[in-house]
């Protein structure tokens, strides 16, 4: 088994907003440096998207993507309230998690979530959550890097290794 590789696009993946002839939406281009550390996580687990982007703009990065298994999108419903919490998007992604096991799908052994917007709160979730979990949290800036997939596979070594 492997984990589910729950990924944020905004502040991670930094994509570069260009326009497009006839729409106000733009079109989104990932740099190749990003695809490439994308494309090393997807070998690592199964990335899920966890972003409030919509969902045409996620379907673009995936086009750019090419990856062999068609990422999941966590569902995100956003209250009020989540906008106070350190880790705003936590309650959707543990909701979601709770569903995919309920659903019996969450083929994964454990949970790597790569966001820049994690807090105390999403730590404690991580210790108490009944799988392994790995946080990583990027600069907003410099987003998704090499050392954060590192991370990730070693993480990944961990978990196989018991």
């Amino acid at each position: 088994m492997k984990p589910i590789i729950l990924l944020d696009i905004d502040g991670v993946l930094n994509p570069v907003a260009g326009p497009v002839d006839g729409t106000d939406r733009p079109k989104l281009t990932l740099p190749p440096q990003k695809t490439a550390l994308v494309r090393k996580l997807a070998a690592l687990g199964r990335i899920a998207w966890v972003s409030t982007w919509p969902a045409d703009l996620v379907g673009g990065i995936e086009a750019q993507l090419n990856l062999e298994v068609q990422p999941l999108r966590a569902v995100m419903v956003l209250r009020p309230d989540d906008d106070d919490q350190p880790t705003p998007k936590l309650r959707s992604v543990t909701t979601w998690l709770a569903r995919m096991e309920a659903l019996g799908e969450a083929d994964w052994d454990s949970v790597v979530w790569i966001d820049d917007v994690l807090g105390a709160d999403a730590r404690e979730w991580a210790h108490s959550y009944t799988r392994p979990v790995l946080l990583e949290k990027p600069t907003a800036d410099v987003g998704l890097a090499e050392v954060h997939v590192v991370a990730v596979a070693v993480f990944v070594d961990s978990v196989a290794a018991g």
